[in-house]
């Protein structure tokens, strides 16, 4: 698609700026006297940027018939009706020179004949250029009423004596004689415009005989004059209406009254239809269209439009039928619904005066974007109208009588100061120039300066007017409430289901003005405690905001995740050095001790440049919880509403920022160091509000297991080798108890964090037997075992547990377990009754089997410790079958129901089991009510309604849910795809979970 730059030339004086009011204000005085410009004075000039409607040939064909007498069916009175800046004035022009015989006139009357110059006489009078009290100066004489100036410009003086007693002094209408000796025999055309303006001054100036006033008699000069013209074959007289909004009404409608009486000699025409007011803007603002990229823009445009629609993005319907690609095409390059919001809604305002109005705006607009020439320029929306430039918010505000929403272009739109920018600016200013929020803003501000009737604009129409073929609608409606949460005069109701700019401040000016009064010490300390609460104990144990090596422990156990404050220290992702204070606390344990237990911390720092907007939500949310909390504050009901929503939206919104912040990871790597220290750096990846989880300490877990720094127990998946582990840990050394074993992994920093370190090392273990690393010890049992040992130890983690060095397990004489020798094969058994043979009993007497031994399992914490806890005893215990598997998850955190409502839709993986859910859910919901749902059935149909169960949680202000899986019976073979189950990203976001279980082995 190629762009309007390549495929429009505007005309030469729109480029240049010549556009002064009187290049758009068309005047036929002006005209008449020679004065004009040369745009409407040089009728060759006129017509070729005149474009020819249908209702202007119909009313010059018609009024150049009547006037040649090539016509005599036509009309002897022509009426134009549109509001102001419609076209009547243009079309007396038009007329003007037509009557006149210029032979441009041809273009758009065709066959038409053209009077020949000089044979019809025209005179031509505009309402607002009477003056009944001091009159109309010419050369030689001076007018005071309607006729006087008619008597004039048809005969000059000569003429002007035959009323002159009626004009100056009398103010008496002339009647037919009169009007015969000033037309006589030839063709006359008389143009009478804006008339309405006139009878209202007239009706202040009283008859001289006291019996009525100067618009009385006006009336009647019109009734005779018209009556006259319909008895003459070659005399037109053309009035213009405004319409009955447009000022001066009054006056319109006695005019209306007068022509009613001549209903049957006039026509009434309107000069030009809507639909085609975007060709006439378009032919007079440009000298070149290339038609065919019209089309083919109109054809993209239509394709985007309906694949969003299919998409289920909330459009008019309207915009994505074939006809609206032809309303492009009329339109191009204008949007249709620019020209549509100045013709209808900005040019409702009087003082814009529609057709003329548009044509002076977009004028200005055309300029400066060809002088600018951004890119994806296709169409001209109504957001690429700049209220940037001084011109054009003139042209809006103070020129249309709204000085109010200069203030509000300048403070949400396009401010004019660069140090100071405005709203919509700066939630543009890191989206590449493609201005969403500026866009949007413009449009709402167009559909919000006409006072009266439906203000605004809804969701649909404001992003069918804004979108372009290559963006994204979930952006652009992401943005629209960014601005409404910024913007100080940006408006909406309720349902958010229409918005337009007011002139009083809305919510986001209070809240500003609150928030500059919240200080800076307590919005950190709010700042503190939300990190404290969204970093949560999980693998890792956040340890907030160390400022001295003995406030973070040196130990083995659970590893640690130090966050540390954003005054203490921030980096950017330009410095590479390790920031002093991470050194010191990763270095040292105390004042004089050196930390021993390097890799089993990890650190937190946040971005510099992230600080200042973290703070500045956190005093925002403050100012909100003011307003809320003050009781003589200037909010109503209504405003507190809308403030208690945004107060729970600012809420997640400073979690975001929090993680936002908070992206710079430096954790022990032997691999790698900077600045001699074996640290390495990592981004965490940027948080948006739809990826945030209950426990941000996951998210950094997560990126460990990525870089594989923190690892799991999954039957040796993911763990180190034995063999690097021995090479890191023992050093020179022949054996490690596995206590040593484990605080080695929290020593050297080339090995892996370990989560669930106990059930780690346990696997460890097991693989390095079966790898013959080592030999596992067990010395209170005096049992040492090895890969030939026929069956694996249950591994305890003690000091009496050992790992050797395989030579070394020989030189210290070891006691190796080796397998059992089978035992004899047993006799055949024999029934009890008859003595013989099982297989050879003839009685019907079953022999007694064996009872099974049962074990009762009860397990407690994360879905991947439960699991893994599970298959250990599996292991440990020798069991053969798992029966009545049953799991219980309770919770108050929404975002653990979302997670396991997706978990629990992975179980189809389980085969052959049967599982059963019974969840149940109960939450007080934030506008009042109580909501209570249950469900039991397979976890398919669960996943299938889950959002049933998901969707009351976005306003719950207390919530209770529980989930209760029975997994049935469960062979012992496949606990180990349980562990997998349990130790998914899903899986890891949920909280505490219970296992109960009842393990079986038969007897021997």
């Amino acid at each position: 698609m190629r762009t309007i730059f390549e495929t429009c030339s505007p005309r030469p004086e729109v480029l240049r700026g010549e556009l002064r009011d009187d290049l758009f204000a068309a005047s036929l005085a002006s005209v008449v006297l020679g004065t004009a410009e040369p745009v409407y004075g040089d009728p060759e000039r006129f017509f070729s940027q005149t474009y020819p409607t249908r209702q202007l040939r119909t009313f010059l064909r018609e009024a150049l018939g009547r006037l040649t007498g090539s016509d005599p069916s036509a009309n002897a009175v022509l009426l134009l009706e549109t509001p102001f800046g419609g076209g009547k004035t243009h079309a007396l022009i038009a007329l003007y020179h037509a009557a006149r015989g210029a032979p441009a006139a041809a273009t758009i009357v065709g066959e038409v004949p053209l009077p020949s110059p000089g044979t019809v006489a025209v005179a031509a009078v505009v309402g607002t250029d009477l003056d009944p009290t001091h009159g109309v100066r010419h050369h030689d004489v001076t007018t005071y009423t309607l006729w006087g100036e008619l008597a004039y410009q048809l005969g000059g003086r000569s003429a002007y004596l035959l009323v002159e007693e009626s004009d100056h002094r009398t103010k008496t209408a002339p009647g037919r004689v009169t009007l015969e000796q000033l037309v006589g025999e030839r063709p006359v055309l008389i143009l009478l415009d804006e008339l309405a303006r006139y009878l209202v001054v007239a009706e202040a100036v009283p008859s001289p005989t006291g019996k009525g006033t100067l618009a009385d008699q006006t009336i009647a000069f019109l009734h005779a004059l018209l009556e006259f013209a319909a008895a003459r074959r070659n005399v037109l007289v053309v009035l213009t209406l405004a319409t009955s909004t447009d000022a001066f009404a009054e006056g319109t409608e006695r005019l209306r009254e007068a022509l009613s009486v001549i209903a049957r000699s006039a026509r009434l025409l309107t000069p030009a239809e809507p639909e085609e007011i975007p060709a006439i803007v378009v032919h007079r603002l440009f000298e070149r269209v290339d038609r065919a990229a019209a089309k083919e823009t109109a054809q993209a445009y239509l394709e985007a439009l309906r694949r969003w629609a299919e998409q289920e993005v909330a459009l008019p319907p309207a915009v994505t039928m074939a006809e609206y690609a032809e309303r492009i095409e009329r339109s191009y390059p204008f949007h249709p619904e620019l020209v549509h919001v100045l013709d209808t809604r900005v040019g409702s305002i009087p003082n814009f005066q529609r057709t003329r109005g548009a044509l002076r705006l977009l004028a200005r607009v055309v300029r400066r974007l060809w002088n600018r020439q951004p890119p994806q320029m296709w169409l001209i929306h109504p957001g690429d109208v700049d209220l940037g430039d001084p011109d054009v918010l003139e042209d809006l505000t103070n020129r249309l009588d709204r000085p109010a929403f200069k203030q509000v272009a300048e403070a949400d739109i396009a401010s004019r100061d660069p140090k100071a920018p405005a709203h919509a600016e700066v939630i543009d200013a890191h989206r590449g120039g493609r201005r969403p929020a500026g866009r949007l803003a413009t449009t709402i501000f167009l559909h919000s300066l006409a006072l009266t009737g439906v203000v605004g604009i809804d969701p649909p129409s404001l992003l069918a007017a804004t979108l372009r073929p290559d963006d994204q609608p979930d952006t652009l409606a992401r943005v629209l409430d960014e601005l409404r949460q910024h913007c100080w005069f940006l408006a909406t109701n309720d349902q958010r289901d229409r918005y337009w700019f007011a002139t009083e401040p809305q919510l986001q000016k209070i809240i500003d003005e609150e928030r500059a009064r919240v200080p800076v010490t307590q919005a950190k300390e709010l700042v503190c405690e939300r990190i404290e609460t969204i970093f949560q104990r999980s693998v890792l144990v956040p340890v907030f905001f160390p400022s001295d090596p003995a406030e973070l422990g040196d130990d083995a156990d659970q590893p640690k995740l130090a966050v540390l404050h954003f005054d203490a220290v921030t980096t950017t992702a330009d410095e590479e050095a390790v920031p002093a204070l991470v050194r010191t606390l990763f270095e040292r344990a105390g004042q004089n001790s050196f930390r021993t237990h390097r890799n089993n911390v990890v650190f937190l720092v946040a971005d510099r440049e992230a600080v200042e907007p973290l703070v500045e939500r956190a005093r925002t949310l403050l100012a909100m919880e003011r307003l809320l909390q003050s009781q003589n504050g200037p909010l109503d009901e209504g405003k507190r509403q809308e403030l208690r929503q945004r107060r729970d939206e600012e809420e997640l919104q400073l979690r975001v920022a929090i993680m936002r912040a908070y992206r710079f990871l430096y954790y022990p790597q032997g691999d790698a160091a900077i600045n001699s220290l074996p640290l390495q750096r990592e981004m965490l990846p940027v948080r948006e509000q739809g990826t945030v989880v209950r426990n941000q300490t996951t998210v950094v877990e997560q990126r460990l297991r990525d870089l594989e720094k923190l690892r799991r127990a999954e039957e040796g998946k993911g763990l180190p080798a034995p063999a690097l582990v021995r090479q890191r840990a023992f050093g020179n050394r022949e054996y490690l108890s596995t206590l040593e074993l484990r605080r080695a992994f929290a020593q050297y920093t080339g090995l892996p964090i370990l989560a669930d370190a106990a059930n780690a090392l346990r696997e460890i273990v097991r693989l390095g037997i079966r790898a013959r690393v080592w030999v596992y010890y067990d010395a209170a049992a005096d049992e040492a075992y090895d890969a030939d040992s026929g069956r694996e130890p249950s591994i305890r983690l003690a000091d009496d547990t050992f790992v050797y060095v395989p030579e070394a397990a020989t030189r210290a004489g070891l006691r190796l377990v080796r397998p059992v020798p089978p035992p004899p094969p047993p006799l055949p058994a024999r029934c009890p009754v008859c003595g013989e043979p099982v297989a050879q009993c003839r009685c019907s007497l079953e022999p007694p089997r064996p009872e099974p031994t049962e074990e009762v399992i009860s397990l407690d914490g994360t879905l991947g410790q439960v699991f893994k806890g599970l298959l250990d005893a599996v292991r440990d215990q020798q069991l053969e079958q798992l029966r009545d598997v049953t799991l219980r998850l309770e919770t108050a955190e929404a975002s653990e129901v979302r997670a396991f409502g997706l978990w629990v839709g992975q179980l189809r993986s389980l085969g052959q089991l049967q599982p059963e859910l019974e969840a149940s859910l109960t939450a007080t919901l934030a506008q009042g009510g109580d909501l209570h749902l249950t469900f039991t059935g397979l976890p398919d149909e669960y996943a299938r309604y889950r959002n049933l169960f998901e969707l009351p949680l976005r306003e719950a202000r207390h919530l209770d849910a529980r989930f209760l899986l029975r997994l049935g019976t469960v062979p012992a073979g496949d606990a180990q795809h349980l562990v997998q189950l349990g130790e998914n990203e899903l899986a890891a976001e949920l909280g505490k979970v219970r296992l109960t279980a009842q393990g079986y082995r038969e007897h021997a």
